[in-house]
């Protein structure tokens, strides 16, 4: 073995979202070593742990191995805690992946010196070649590695094209308990789309799914432990529509109910339709999350969504008559996009009972088209090292202005935008609690504040008594959805 003792990060977050699910990267890599007999220990930083927390996990555990997960947001701070560790811990090796290093590639080794090893794309079969030491590092694909004063990068690793022979994860080690009681998980990888602000993307362009019988096979061993919600984080959960209807019989065969299935990173709307939500809604599908980033077939195009207008809201009609709670996300203030064009977007916005949108500040990341268009046009506001460590979608931020909306147009457009998502929250818990006549006004006042809003997605118990609440009433409407039907 060139590695026996393994010690995997996730690097803190300063995401409004919080650490609410265990890090599905790290149980993935994490499940690859226990599968291997390798030895690993985790820390997930986004808990709230603080550099003395992780220098006791290194003193308690000592690894051989330390991996840390690099995203571009925030990646100067995992570049200086990186700096620490190898200071503290200088005997240990220390490999980065994630999507960061899949576009930088060399160029992050040569920004942070700390580094020993890169890993370009999926980690699963990188990470366990070099920790068995039975390969030359100049002989293993995907990786990244120094020689001497170069650094030099192996080329790409063919992809895995069958995902059944990949473990999922079953999160030994984790601090389970402190996440959310919902398991997110992919059954699918990769986007074949050419969306031009989207990061994903460049991960892998080829898109590969898991059977079936392999999701369902996840879903009941969590249903067994006690879950009763599972989130679907896939980038293309319904790309095939054939394999969905497989899974939702096989979830009935199963007998698997009083369950909760959420698709909230986003569905196509030109891959589902009425028949398809229809047959999600009968075996527990309820929340459901649209694209939509663009209000017109103009944007669509210059966006390069692959959809049209029309596709999108015969997508969102359907789904919110069918019962769906449906959150639609929409990226407004893109190169060539107009103030006319936003207003089409806000219709649209305006239009359907939706339970969420979130109307995102567009942020530039590295290898994406955006990113090219804004560099070369010179449109920058902020340079990519100030605004990928310093501000987020959520924020009213601009990072760069066009010929079409002017700086100080955005200000105020963020300004806007911001009390549109809380008009929208607030009708969607009236909606929810109209039964209670006029409290029903004073319950969705109170959601639709930053005060709740932080409260709900950063203290957890908060958090936890809200989706115990909305889960119940979502088991007794179902259930008399069903005693209807039966009558």
């Amino acid at each position: 073995m060139r590695y026996n003792r393994v010690l995997l990060i996730s690097p803190p977050s300063s995401s409004y979202l919080g650490a609410a699910r265990p890090p599905q990267n790290l149980g993935f890599l994490a499940q690859a070593l226990l599968d291997n007999h390798i030895e690993y220990e985790i820390l997930d930083m986004r808990l709230g742990y603080k550099w003395k927390h992780l220098k006791k996990k290194i003193d308690e555990f000592n690894p051989d191995l330390i991996g840390i997960t690099l995203v571009s947001l925030e990646y100067l701070k995992s570049y200086a805690l990186i700096d620490q560790i190898k200071a503290y811990k200088p005997d240990a090796g220390i490999i980065v992946g994630g999507p960061h290093v899949t576009v930088l590639r060399v160029e992050v080794m040569q920004e942070c010196e700390s580094i020993d090893y890169g890993v370009v794309r999926e980690g699963e079969a990188t990470l366990i070649e070099l920790c068995k030491g039975n390969s030359e590092i100049s002989e293993i694909k995907g990786i990244i590695f120094r020689n001497a004063k170069d650094v030099v990068f192996n080329g790409i690793r063919e992809l895995p094209a069958n995902l059944d022979d990949l473990s999922w994860p079953r999160y030994e080690k984790f601090e389970m308990k402190k996440y959310i009681k919902e398991m997110a998980f992919n059954s699918s990888r990769g986007c074949p789309y050419e969306c031009v602000f989207c990061p994903n993307k460049m991960m892998t362009r080829k898109w590969r799914f898991r059977s079936a019988t392999d999701v369902v096979d996840e879903i009941e061993y969590w249903y067994g432990k006690g879950y009763r919600i599972f989130n679907y984080d896939d980038d293309n959960f319904t790309l095939d529509n054939r394999r969905v209807y497989d899974i939702c019989d096989d979830v009935e065969k199963r007998g698997i109910k009083d369950i909760e299935f959420r698709c909230s990173n986003g569905i196509r709307a030109d891959r589902t339709d009425r028949a398809l939500l229809k047959r999600m809604r009968e075996v527990g599908f309820n929340y459901i999350a649209f694209g939509v980033d663009g209000g017109n077939n103009r944007m669509l195009k210059i966006n390069k969504k692959g959809e049209t207008i029309e596709q999108i809201e015969a997508g969102i009609k359907n789904a919110t008559e069918l019962g769906f709670d449906v959150k639609i996300f929409v990226i407004l203030a893109m190169p060539q996009e107009t103030m006319e064009d936003i207003e089409d977007a806000l219709r649209l916005v305006a239009k359907y009972p939706i339970k969420r949108v979130l109307l995102n500040n567009p942020i530039p990341y590295p290898g994406t088209e955006l990113f090219d268009t804004v560099r070369d046009n010179g449109w920058f506001i902020k340079q990519p090292e100030e605004y990928l460590n310093f501000v987020t979608e959520n924020e009213n931020t601009p990072v760069f202005d066009t010929p079409e909306i002017s700086f100080d147009e955005r200000v105020v457009l963020m300004k806007r935008i911001r009390n549109i998502e809380k008009q929208v929250t607030r009708r969607a818990v009236q909606r929810m609690y109209a039964k209670y006549g006029p409290f029903a006004y004073i319950i969705a006042a109170l959601f639709a504040t930053d005060f709740v809003e932080k409260l709900f997605f950063q203290f957890k118990p908060f958090r936890r008594i809200v989706e115990f609440v909305r889960f119940r009433q979502l088991l007794a409407k179902q259930r008399r959805l069903r005693v209807e039907e039966i009558t």
